[in-house]
């Protein structure tokens, strides 16, 4: 299930970055895929991790809670290092724009699961 959002994330970050590259150019390309990836990569990493302590269940929720720690820790991380690096051609709003749509498909996949059965 955590492998179908991550493909899912980065199908949405491809698609938002392609629509963003024809509205802002390639700037705005590389400004969006820069905004997804900072939230992509730490989410990938995050499911890695809860991964590598899926034979030991009893450790789930610690997994899950140093899983979602690191992510935030990373995203920031990221989100530093690309504005400190790449200020001054960098263009927010297609920078947003990828980081919000790759952070909130979570949000709307959890929504739709939880309306099943309604």
């Amino acid at each position: 299930c955590m492998n179908k959002i991550i493909y899912a994330q980065l199908a949405v970050l491809a698609v938002t970055a392609a629509i963003c590259a024809l509205i802002s150019g390639i700037s705005g390309f590389w400004s969006a895929l820069a905004g997804g990836l900072s939230y992509l990569l730490p989410s990938a990493a995050a499911v890695l991790l809860l991964k590598l302590f899926k034979p030991y269940p009893q450790l789930a929720g610690t997994a899950f809670l140093i899983g979602e720690g690191l992510k935030v820790v990373l995203a920031l991380v990221l989100m530093l290092i690309v504005f400190a690096v790449w200020h001054e051609t960098l263009q927010f709003l297609p920078f947003i724009v990828g980081l919000l749509a790759v952070s909130h498909l979570v949000f709307l996949a959890l929504l739709r699961v939880r309306d099943y059965g309604r």
